[in-house]
């Protein structure tokens, strides 16, 4: 395709975005990106809860109207049971509607499935431009990645670099969707990392968005077109 065919193509159609929110604890990453709601453009928020963020929601004076946009996919995800990697794959890669279950965030859920329980759906290639995707936090999906690459393993089991690359694998898998945009709109929520390193012989920290191994954090903001940094700026929340 020649660019200027591609230039009237992208300008005949809505164009859909990434965004990355970033910063230390408790400055504002949930609240800023849960204002979302607000916008009367936004239709529906599919929101993927990791880490509670949840109780941000409820507690930060949405209407009703604006709650009853937002659809929370819970998903306790621990050490020992990484459900976050394991449904968030299926969720990227899947080309048909995908059932998460209410209680135990698992695609497909045997359990819950004979108990007749609640079932919540998504399917990305559905999802449109006047609707969101939410991943809070990237962070804990990352650490889930690294946990499910050594899952089954003895608590004292300490990574090897087989398990770092598969990590990385997998969560370069779901943000090259995110990067593409091509169906919808998304926002990832991470942690930060502070780390040095040397430029011109003087070491300074820099600082970097908190998703998988060390290596793999330093080039997460690539697959973003947004990247914002927030914290706290005379005791207010700034960004």
């Amino acid at each position: 395709m020649e660019l200027t065919a591609m230039a009237a193509a992208v300008a005949s159609i809505s164009e859909n975005h990434s965004i990355l929110i970033y910063g230390p604890p408790k400055s504002g990453k949930t609240r800023l990106v849960a204002t979302a709601a607000k916008i009367p453009e936004i239709r529906r928020i599919y929101w993927f809860d990791l880490e509670n963020g949840v109780e941000t929601l409820l507690n930060m004076g949405l209407t009703p109207e604006e709650m009853a946009k937002v659809v929370v996919f819970k998903l306790p995800d621990t050490r020992e049971n990484p459900v976050g990697i394991e449904t968030m794959l299926k969720v990227f890669s899947s080309r048909t509607p995908v059932r998460i279950c209410d209680a135990h965030g698992i695609v497909g859920c045997v359990e819950c499935a004979k108990a007749g329980a609640s079932f919540s759906s998504i399917c990305l290639r559905d999802c449109k431009h006047d609707e969101l995707v939410v991943v809070d936090s990237g962070s804990q999906l990352g650490d889930s990645a690294l946990n499910g690459a050594c899952k089954g393993q003895d608590v004292a089991y300490k990574l090897q670099l087989d398990d770092y690359g598969t990590a990385g694998k997998w969560l370069a898998d779901i943000l090259s969707v995110v990067q593409q945009a091509q169906w919808t709109n998304f926002v990832f929520i991470t942690h930060e990392l502070v780390d040095e390193e040397e430029i011109n012989g003087v070491k300074r920290d820099k600082i970097f968005p908190l998703m998988g191994s060390k290596t793999f954090c330093r080039k997460v903001a690539k697959y973003f077109g947004t990247v914002a940094y927030t914290h706290m700026k005379l005791g207010k929340h700034a960004a």
